[in-house]
């Protein structure tokens, strides 16, 4: 028997052509919708999709988070590439001198194994890591 498929996912990163495109595959892979954050105006409309059977979403923001962790089957972190290496540490310092969008915390992930330690995490880093993982979830 195949493992079973995740039916409500949390995906993390900083916004980039990589994480968009991820959402949109992994909703298409697992045949989910894809429910923009910003759609959700309250937590009334959080508790709702998170009562919803089946969904892909982010959590940038913490009440998103309070809520849709309670019941996510994943968390997916994708990252353009690894934290702390030379090349990421100018790629975010260009970012920030040519941006006022705030740079978005990835704290509260390392923190899973202590606030949700039954919740699975996968990290992805760089395309190819995420084209291995959409492939190994279609096949």
């Amino acid at each position: 028997m195949p493992p079973r498929l995740p039916q409500r996912v949390v995906v993390a990163g900083s916004p980039a052509p990589l994480l968009t495109t991820f959402l949109e595959r992994l909703a298409a892979v697992l045949d989910l919708p894809l429910v923009p954050l910003s759609e959700l105006a309250n937590r009334t409309d959080l508790e709702a999709l998170a009562a919803f059977d089946g969904w892909v979403t982010t959590a940038e923001r913490y009440d998103a988070r309070a809520v849709l962790l309670e019941r996510a089957d994943l968390v997916v972190t994708v990252l353009a590439e690894e934290p702390g290496t030379l090349r990421s540490l100018v790629r975010r310092t260009v970012r920030r001198i040519r941006s006022d969008a705030p740079e978005v915390d990835l704290a509260w992930v390392e923190a899973l194994p202590v606030s949700h330690p039954d919740l699975p995490a996968v990290r992805l880093v760089g395309s190819d890591a995420v084209e291995a993982w959409l492939a190994g979830l279609g096949a």
